[in-house]
């Protein structure tokens, strides 16, 4: 056998998962099935028996026609965040191409160069578990390939040189090293160059981290929360039903209920426009934060304000999936937190908008728990926040004709609010700021709005506001315009409001008495200001349009996602977001367990096992599972190590090829089973004697042990 007998097929493979990654990571699946089909059947059709080749016209025709397809296709959404998707859709496409034509070594790295684009342009676009994987198996091929390449470039010089050579007698060709050891060194070569280029990985990421604020920052046009709301893409949105985190809510009692309504979870609060960057953006108040300190017990509420806990409150349950992130999502209005690690919270009294400050955390939460007034007394809310609460004010909301589109509204709905409420009247002036905005409101939610995550008909122009564009001309959009348009019309008429953004819970399982949030459940919606202490919701967005999305895109393996989000959060939480704090705490424990010893290496375990207990809330039993589960797992280990050994050493004794089938390796694992019997018969096998001769010597000493195993010696003779 030669190292090179599977080189093509392995080249295959590389291409493969370059595909896998993108699609993955851009989740289009249908780009997969077409490319993936025509990688396999370039193996058929390109490196079969017969080998035929598409000419090299018809290669670069198919070039030039992909390129053409993929200008096209930015010409129609000039949007430069598709740039790098475009990338990787037309490297995928290039080589698979390359598959089907005449090949050397220099073609083959073309390919192996393209499909790097392609995983790299997937890197740019999402940070999912699942990508994670395919990247690091893609890594370790990627080695395997280069390193065969570069054989097959020896090789192929090599006989090129010899052809040229003119002597006086035949020139044997130039031929592979072929037989055993050979595969065994370059695999180990492969091995060790894995194992090095992993290690410098190891380095690189632990001594350069992400950026504090990198956060999750992805490119893409996926469903999912963001802490900001700009409004200048135009493309379409895909929803994305992954799980991020599920939400028990439970009555003053304890008992899990599901709510009259929509559970609407408060991650951001934005309240000015900024019309220059078409974004709307959080005032500063950090003057006013404060942080809130838990101490690890789940059970154990710290309140947010001066008032202590009153425990006739709902209590809202928050479990993270896949979603590792520092923002804190809760109900209007949170009153005391809790939560299952020891953590600084940092709180704005003005918006209630809670905050992980991450110090000293090497990853993010798993569980919190929150105690909430759905309907908030003005004393609790001046408990919780103080002087932070700015007084009121008129915003300033200076966007050309969104006032006089407001104004137009209210004279057709109700033209008696177009007068203002006396000045000496606070109460009516409230109660006219709830009138307007319900009016609002309403109107957004009429037949001549049409909610939309394609926005490729929305054309972006310069010099028309967003907003405007979207009340007076577009009338579609996804839930930020909506939110948006609400937002403008009631400031520009001098009503005090804010963009929310976060996530609706609207998906209830009746089995575990929880909602579950997916990625497609982040949404944007209005607080309005309806008194000096208190704000009110108002969501343009009809909750039965968010219900009906919700079940259209529900399937069966979304009963299955748990067991995946889970891995999926420990893996954004340990290294997608590994940052320089992440940094520092690592070094802190790694110095702590060096220096405690075993003593560290016991506590450390001992922590962990606490952690696990908590993180899969399996009460306190789970220290038996979770040592029954760790046992199992070293067993299965063991055996597993065990297994693969005897293999190994039944193939090199049958001198097996690697097409011979399991079915033979097993029926072969007899002869093992006779060596040990002859250890224990005090006739071992020396290494170097073969079968029949050790038999033979063993007849001269033991007649009863060489009768009784010479007819296994004849079946492992004819199996071989």
């Amino acid at each position: 056998m030669t190292p090179l007998a599977r080189y093509h097929r392995h080249l295959r493979i590389q291409v493969l998962l370059g595909i896998a990654a993108f699609t993955v990571a851009l989740q289009q699946f249908e780009l997969m099935f077409v490319l993936g089909a025509a990688a396999v059947a370039s193996g058929y059709v390109s490196d079969g028996p017969r080998g035929r080749h598409f000419p090299p016209w018809a290669i670069n025709l198919g070039a030039i026609g992909i390129f053409v397809w993929s200008i096209t296709g930015f010409l129609e959404n000039p949007d430069p965040s598709t740039t790098m998707s475009i990338v990787g859709r037309l490297s995928c496409c290039l080589a698979v191409l390359r598959l089907f034509g005449r090949r050397g070594a220099r073609e083959d790295r073309q390919a192996v160069v393209m499909s790097v684009v392609a995983v790299v342009a997937a890197c740019l676009y999402s940070f999912q578990l699942l990508l994670g994987v395919i990247v690091v198996v893609f890594a370790v091929e990627t080695v395997h390939v280069v390193m065969l390449n570069r054989l097959r470039a020896g090789l192929d010089h090599s006989r090129d040189e010899r052809r040229g050579l003119e002597a006086d007698v035949a020139v044997p060709p130039v031929e592979p090293a072929f037989g055993r050891a050979p595969v065994i060194q370059f695999r180990l070569l492969v091995g060790g160059c894995v194992i090095v280029a992993a290690a410098l990985a190891t380095g690189v990421f632990l001594i350069f981290p992400r950026p504090s604020d990198a956060g999750l920052v992805a490119l893409g046009t996926r469903t999912g929360f963001s802490p900001t709301v700009d409004l200048t893409r135009s493309d379409q949105i895909e929803q994305s039903n992954r799980e991020v985190l599920t939400v028990q809510w439970s009555d003053p009692q304890g008992v899990p209920i599901q709510w009259p309504q929509p559970l609407r979870l408060r991650g951001a609060v934005l309240d000015r426009w900024n019309a220059a960057d078409r974004r709307w953006i959080a005032a500063e108040t950090r003057r006013f934060r404060r942080t809130v300190t838990t101490n690890g017990d789940p059970t154990d509420f710290v309140p947010l304000g001066v008032e202590s806990v009153d425990r006739s409150l709902y209590t809202q349950t928050v479990t993270m999936r896949s979603l590792a992130t520092s923002r804190v999502f809760a109900r209007w209005a949170p009153v005391a937190i809790a939560c299952d690690r020891a953590r600084t919270f940092t709180l704005d009294p003005a918006n209630l908008e809670i905050e992980d400050n991450l110090g000293g955390g090497l990853d993010r939460f798993a569980t919190y728990r929150l105690k909430i007034a759905p309907n908030p007394t003005p004393e609790t809310i001046r408990s919780i926040a103080g002087d932070a609460i700015p007084p009121v004010r008129p915003p300033r909301f200076e966007v050309a004709g969104v006032r006089e589109e407001a104004r137009r509204i209210l004279a057709e709905r109700a033209p008696e609010l177009l007068q203002p409420a006396p000045a000496e009247d606070e109460e009516a002036k409230w109660r006219r700021n709830r009138l307007i905005a319900q009016e609002f409101t309403d109107y957004l939610r009429g037949e001549d709005f049409r909610y939309a995550l394609d926005l490729r008909r929305f054309v972006q122009r310069r010099g028309v506001d967003p907003i405007l564009a979207f009340l007076t001309e577009y009338r579609f959009g996804h839930c930020e315009f909506f939110a948006s348009g609400l937002a403008g019309l009631c400031q520009s008429l001098g009503i005090e409001c804010r963009v929310v953004t976060g996530f609706v819970a609207v998906e209830f399982d009746d089995r575990l008495a929880r909602y579950v949030v997916r990625e497609s459940n982040a949404h944007a919606w209005v607080e309005v200001r309806t008194g000096r202490w208190s704000w009110r919701e108002f969501d343009p967005t009809n909750s039965r349009i968010l219900e009906e999305l919700q079940a259209s895109r529900r399937s069966w393996a979304d009963d299955w996602r748990w067991i995946y989000d889970r891995a999926d959060f420990l893996w954004t939480s340990r290294f997608v977001t590994f940052d320089g704090t992440s940094q520092a705490t690592l070094a802190d424990r790694l110095g702590g367990l060096v220096g405690g010893g075993g003593r560290g290496l016991l506590e450390r375990t001992g922590e962990l096992a606490r952690q696990v207990n908590r993180y899969f809330q399996l009460g306190p039993a789970g220290y038996i599972w979770i040592g029954i589960v760790a046992f199992a797992i070293g067993l299965a280990i063991v055996a597993l190590a065990r297994w693969v050994r005897r293999r190994r050493l039944v193939r090199r004794l049958l001198r097996a090829s690697p097409a011979m089938s399991n079915r033979r390796l097993r029926e072969a694992e007899f002869y093992l089973t006779l060596l040990e019997a002859f250890s224990v018969a005090g006739c071992p096998k020396p290494e170097w004697a073969p079968p029949r001769a050790h038999l033979d010597t063993v007849a001269s000493t033991r007649p009863d042990v060489a009768a009784a195993a010479a007819p296994l010696i004849d079946l492992f003779y004819a199996i071989r």
